[in-house]
Parts: structure tokens; C-alpha cells; sequence
């Protein structure tokens, strides 16, 4: 295979493909929260630390550990979900401060949950302790895209119902301001890209959804 100089390349007229940018890192930013299955592994971790056992092959080790995460009862995960409960709260508060959210009014109306967000939420109560936190994701996702106008018309309901009581409030809200809106992002940010059709329903969750838990798996590895 023939490799050419920039030199060379231009004189053919060949246009490199855009390199990708490295993400930087913004070193205030606060650490994300951790979840309830990533302080379980690391209480796995500490456990084989105890009894003197050498983690020789991470994949084989990390499997045992998510196939007894998979048959924990709830009552065996709720310590760990009560300390991934108490980060979430210490990564918002900091969050908040670091983007400035305090300056958001707290009684501005809460905007509508789309069909599709209200779909995700009866489909987590319903798989809740079934499947993994990436499963219900992707799997809500796929069962989404292949309901018919029919199955998803309670729910399109619904949030158009939703939406009328958001209007009501929000021109309650309007007069109360005096016709000025604070606004805010986040979340609600997020629907209103799917509503506009920016993003598909389901797969922006889960790309996001996932890229939070690859953050913490690298949070993990820079731990060790």
C-alpha cells in the first residue's frame, strides 16, 4: 500500500479526513457520582484484597462480580444504592455550583415528559431488578421503535395532557415574572432536541447514559 507526503497529497488534490479532537478535561468540573454497581465492585475488589487473592484476569473477575450483582435481592444492593444515593446528591449540589444552576428559579414549571420519557419510566419500574441499568436502556429503546401508533398512543396522551397543564402554569409563571423567564438546560434541554427530532428517542439516552458509565470506568482504572 502506497503512503503519500502532505505535500504529495495536496498536489493530488486528496483532502485528509478531519483528525479528531482529544476532549479536554476540565480539571473543575466535579467528579461524576458513582453508581451503586461501581461501589459494589469496588467492595469486590476490596474483598479479594482481604483474603490475599491476586486479580490476574480482570474480565474473568469482573463477569463473577456482575453475575452476583444480577442475583443480589434488593435488600443486598441497598447499601450500596444508599451510597450511590448520598454521591448523586454531593454531584448535583456540585454541579449546580459549577454551572451556575443556583440562579435558576425553583418555581419555574418543570417542563413536560415526552411519550417516549414516559414510556422509559413504566418500562424501568417493570424491569427494575431484571436487567442491568444499560439493558433497560437499550432495551426500552428498541421495544420504542417497534411499538405501533396504537401502543404508543396512552402515552402520547398522556404527555400532551401534560403539556396543556405546562402551558397553564407557564403563563401563571409569566405574569408572576412579569413576562421575564429564566432559563435553565439540562434534562429538559435534552427532550426538547428529541421533540425537535435532533436526536432518535431511546438512543440519546443510552449513548448518554453510557458515556457517563465509560467516564466512571475510567475513574475506576485511574483508581488503580
Amino acid at each position: 500500500m502506497n503512503t503519500y507526503s502532505y505535500t504529495e497529497m495536496a498536489r493530488m488534490n486528496v483532502v485528509e479526513p478531519p483528525r479528531r479532537k482529544k476532549r479536554l478535561q476540565d480539571a473543575n468540573k466535579p467528579k461524576r457520582s458513582t453508581s451503586a454497581y461501581f461501589y459494589f465492585m469496588a467492595s469486590c475488589r476490596e474483598q479479594a484484597a482481604r483474603a490475599g487473592t491476586q486479580i490476574t484476569k480482570v474480565t474473568e473477575f469482573t463477569k463473577e462480580c456482575s453475575a452476583r450483582w444480577r442475583n443480589f435481592t434488593a435488600m443486598e444492593k441497598k447499601p450500596f444504592e444508599e451510597k450511590a444515593a448520598l454521591d448523586k446528591a454531593r454531584y448535583d449540589r456540585e454541579m449546580a455550583q459549577y454551572k451556575g444552576k443556583d440562579m435558576v428559579d425553583p418555581n419555574k414549571p418543570k417542563r413536560p415528559q415526552t411519550s417516549y420519557f414516559l414510556f422509559l419510566a413504566e418500562f424501568r419500574k417493570m424491569m427494575q431488578g431484571k436487567l442491568d441499568h444499560k439493558d433497560i436502556l437499550r432495551k426500552a429503546g428498541e421495544q420504542w421503535r417497534n411499538m405501533t401508533d396504537e401502543q404508543k398512543k396512552p402515552f402520547e396522551i398522556k404527555s400532551q395532557e401534560e403539556a396543556k397543564k405546562y402551558e397553564i402554569a407557564m403563563a401563571e409563571y409569566r405574569k408572576r415574572q412579569g413576562g421575564v423567564v429564566m432559563l435553565d438546560g439540562g434534562p429538559e434541554e435534552k427532550r426538547t432536541k428529541i421533540e425537535a427530532g435532533v436526536v432518535g428517542y431511546g438512543e440519546d439516552v443510552e449513548e448518554e447514559e453510557m458515556d457517563d458509565e465509560d467516564d466512571e470506568e475510567g475513574d475506576e482504572e485511574d483508581d488503580e
